[in-house]
């Protein structure tokens, strides 16, 4: 197996047993890399999690959506200038639900060496 591909699937097998649902795993992921690419005067808005995500219907997005809504990882913001444009931004929990992440990776990892 080609070494990139097994580094990659170590990396996330940690997330398989995190309470962490992975849909909302990979929406959180997505909107970091936007957050985090050169260009971040850019928003990022629902459409957008919905056309990238791809093998995940727009029910189910936009589902996992409300849901991280709901524990107040993101917040939905009207766009200024249409408002039937939803823009996402980071919520009042969403350092602590990243945290909840990273605990869960650091513990598998401690578990696997000991």
């Amino acid at each position: 197996m080609n070494s990139k591909i097994e580094n990659f699937l170590n990396a996330i097998a940690p997330l398989a047993k995190s309470e962490s649902d992975f849909g909302e795993i990979l929406i959180i992921s997505f909107l970091e890399s936007r957050w985090n690419c050169g260009d971040c005067t850019k928003k990022v808005r629902v459409n957008d999690v919905l056309k990238s995500i791809k093998h995940y219907s727009t029910a189910s997005l936009n589902r996992k959506l409300k849901q991280l809504k709901d524990k107040e990882v993101l917040f939905f913001r009207a766009s200024s200038i249409d408002e039937r444009v939803k823009l996402i931004e980071k919520g009042p929990n969403y350092n602590e639900y990243l945290a909840e992440i990273g605990s869960s990776i650091e513990e598998d990892i401690h578990a696997q060496l000991h």
